[in-house]
Parts: C-alpha cells; sequence; structure tokens
C-alpha cells in the first residue's frame, strides 16, 4: 500500500492508499471519476486535508480513514508493507498473514460468498440442456 507524504505519486483511484481491513483504494462517492487525480490534489498548500474536496469525492467512512493520517509535504510518498509495524515486509509478517488469511479478507470473503449464492441459485434456473449447465 501506498504510505502519503506529499501525495505526488499516488493516484486517488488506482493506487491502494487506505486501509481498512486491508489495503485498497477509496470507495468513489459517484459513478464518474478522473483517474489522473493525484492525492496531492486533496491536499492544501499548508500540508492538511481538503476537506470539502474530500467530502465530493469520497464516502463518510473512507474520509474518516483517510483524515486519521495527516500527509507530510516533506516527505515523497513510498511503497509499505501495510502488515508490520515498521512498514517493511518480513518473513515473520507475511507467514503471520499466510496463517491468518481469512482474519484479513473476512469482508471480502463473505460479501463473495453472498454473492456466489445468489449467482448458483439463477445458473440453475437457466433454461438450457443439461450438459452446458455444467460449464456454467
Amino acid at each position: 500500500m501506498k504510505s502519503i507524504g506529499d501525495g505526488s505519486s499516488t493516484r486517488v483511484w488506482l493506487d491502494s492508499w487506505v486501509f481498512d481491513a486491508a489495503p485498497r483504494r477509496p470507495y468513489n462517492k459517484e459513478s464518474r471519476m478522473n483517474l489522473r487525480l493525484k492525492v496531492s490534489e486533496l491536499i492544501s498548500s499548508d500540508g492538511a486535508w481538503r476537506v470539502e474536496r474530500l467530502r465530493g469525492l469520497f464516502l463518510e467512512g473512507d474520509i474518516k480513514r483517510i483524515m486519521s493520517f495527516p500527509p507530510n509535504k516533506a516527505l515523497k510518498d513510498v511503497w509499505i508493507w501495510a502488515y508490520s509495524k515498521d512498514g517493511k515486509y518480513s518473513v515473520k509478517s507475511g507467514s503471520c498473514l499466510a496463517a491468518q488469511p481469512l482474519c484479513v479478507a473476512e469482508p471480502i470473503l463473505e460479501a463473495t460468498k453472498r454473492t456466489n449464492k445468489l449467482k448458483e441459485k439463477k445458473v440453475w434456473k437457466v433454461r438450457i440442456v443439461s450438459k452446458i449447465k455444467l460449464f456454467l
């Protein structure tokens, strides 16, 4: 995930820079988005977040997460390992993550399971030759 410094190298909608249960991109409030928008455009000249701009782009939960880490215009954005305190990957932190994948990905897995169950029910109701249903 990206750790925000001045925001100049982090793309708002394409890079993972918000940490929830796992590193992710922020959720968009509107259907249209500028894919070239940089995080630096969300930071004022005095180094604080532009709250009015955040409110126009993101959902309230993401705004709270973003506001919880202040940007630092004196530093560049850097990639970090989100699952260790110092931001550096270690075999130990990777092993811990691998040993507990459900803890990190639980919200994602639950949503996927629900979606798959709905699809599964609909697939078996489709009117096609039963041989073809095996490939759905």
